[in-house]
């Protein structure tokens, strides 16, 4: 009989030892599962973060480019002011283009800080290409130059010519 109650108390000590080895195994896995999940929560949380930092920085890239032109525009309206009808003549004349009937608009205008002084200009039998030459030739000046309306009729007697009509602008900072 002392080796049957040894045996038995052999066999429960061997069972309470698995069932503690369980038990120390099963906690292991809730904590391992619980820091597992809190590294994911941070990693996720850090992902987002940086997705907000990459887009801080591009507007901040963003802002500091449109203060850039900003400036230069700025410092182009301060410039001195572009006679505006000689102007369209001589761009006209470089390209080879009679530029003859030109009319200012109106008086000129001041609006939030600006001032704007606008002439008429009318080509007759004038192809596509030059009027494209001209428009771009009259928008780079030193000053604020800008086309600001187009009228085009097609003629009847060449296709390939038209006639425009431009109001081009000029614009600078009140003094």
């Amino acid at each position: 009989m002392a080796v049957t109650r040894t045996t038995r108390t052999w066999d429960v000590a061997r069972l309470v030892g698995v069932a503690a080895l369980a038990v120390a195994l099963f906690t292991v896995w809730l904590v391992s599962l619980q820091v597992g999940s809190a590294m994911r929560a941070r990693e996720e949380r850090i992902a987002q973060k940086s997705l907000v930092l990459a887009q801080f920085g591009k507007l901040a890239d963003g802002y500091r480019k449109r203060q850039a032109e900003r400036g230069a525009l700025e410092a182009r309206l301060r410039a001195q002011p572009v006679p505006l009808m000689s102007h369209i003549a001589q761009s006209g004349a470089a390209l080879g283009i009679e530029v003859n009937d030109l009319r200012p608009t109106s008086a000129p205008t001041e609006l939030e800080g600006l001032r704007e002084e606008s002439v008429e200009v009318n080509l007759a039998r004038i192809d596509l290409p030059r009027l494209a030459q001209l428009l771009q030739s009259l928008e780079r000046s030193a000053g604020v130059v800008k086309v600001r309306r187009i009228r085009l009729s097609t003629r009847q007697d060449d296709p390939a010519l038209v006639d425009a009509t431009l109001v081009v602008s000029t614009y600078q900072l009140k003094s």
